[in-house]
């Protein structure tokens, strides 16, 4: 159920990200999340016809007063968060969600790895345990492209003051920019320097960031002994549009030119519109609920019996439904179909 809430703080953490802090508009407390989920925001931005999706992660420890969530200008949404949204305009959201999360209250080693925007959920893992279990050893690795874009620099500063292990790589560095206060490395995240002490196994290993970087950290991770089920990934990589002569070739249309989405629990069929990203967006603009996680077919929570009909991908995914399922956060019809939903 979607929830609204008021801007009550935006805050500008670097030259490409702000953080807006977001209290319930019906003055009640805020339901507590785990570190690394999100929110699911959905916009009605002038100039769009149909409501937009977005999913911004959590960037602070839980507070039963607010929530903190944390946005990259990089697109529609995120550019009308940066360049209009005001402290006191109201949101509409739901959640909290995701299966990207940390247990806070086991003993084992936790070693994070951040790039550019992937510190958001991170940034909330580090902070919760630190708060929860100051003595438990924990390392982040974060990777910018230069000071300008370099965000929760003084948030960072204050967990390295606490014996927080933390890594900050600068790929491009300024004259004025001092090693050891500024940032720590010149370059890409090197693993070399991940402390002896972090060689258990049972350590945790969470990774979020560009899918190149999430992919060459995770290999050598796993060359290096680290056992897959050990590491966690979430990608922040926007969904792609169909590609419309690919489309062209391969969406099966009924005679009326329409594709169609027959939901049998809900008793409802609908003309797809391929103005949406997913099928889960496509249901959630029009108030059909399919729970989901991660948004990118990594967790299989929205998996779901495709009981008729083809999808297509719209981006790989580890998950790999069988032949009568699919992945409604990553994949829309090519063909009517019907959904166990």
């Amino acid at each position: 159920m979607y929830k609204k809430y008021k801007v009550v703080k935006k805050v500008q953490e670097s030259s490409l990200v702000c953080s807006l802090y977001l209290e319930l508009a019906d003055g009640s407390r805020t339901e507590p999340f785990l570190p690394g989920q999100h929110l699911m925001f959905k916009f009605n931005i002038p100039g769009s016809d149909i409501p937009l999706f977005r999913y911004y992660s959590f960037s602070e420890v839980y507070n039963p007063e607010y929530y903190r969530v944390s946005i990259k200008k990089e697109g529609v949404c995120s550019s009308y968060i940066f360049d209009h949204l005001k402290e006191g305009d109201i949101l509409e959201a739901k959640g909290p969600q995701g299966s990207f999360t940390v247990d806070i209250d086991t003993e084992h080693p936790v070693v994070l790895f951040a790039g550019g925007i992937g510190v958001t959920p991170l940034l909330s893992m580090v902070k919760s345990i630190a708060a929860k279990n100051p003595n438990r050893r924990i390392a982040l690795f974060y990777g910018v492209y230069d000071r300008h874009q370099h965000s929760f620099k003084e948030e960072l500063r204050v967990l390295k003051a606490a014996d927080v292990e933390i890594h900050t790589f600068y790929n491009n560095i300024h004259d004025d920019d001092v090693a050891g206060s500024d940032y720590d490395y010149q370059g890409f995240i090197d693993l070399a320097l991940l402390h002896q002490d972090f060689n258990d196994p049972e350590a945790r290993y969470y990774i979020c960031g560009p899918g190149p970087m999430m992919q060459f950290i995770s290999d050598k991770l796993q060359e290096s002994g680290v056992n897959e089920e050990n590491i966690h990934t979430e990608s922040f990589a926007s969904l792609a549009l169909p590609d419309e002569e690919e489309e062209e070739n391969t969406t099966e249309v009924n005679d009326a030119g329409e594709i169609r989405i027959r939901y049998t629990r809900e008793g409802k069929e609908l003309v797809w519109d391929d103005r949406y990203r997913s099928i889960l967006e496509f249901s959630e603009a029009h108030d059909i609920e399919i729970v989901s996680g991660c948004l990118f077919g990594d967790c299989g929570t929205c998996l779901t019996s495709l009981l008729e009909g083809e999808v297509k991908y719209m981006h790989p995914t580890m998950i790999k439904p069988d032949s009568g399922d699919c992945l409604p956060c990553s994949c829309v019809p090519v063909s009517n179909i019907v959904l166990d939903v």
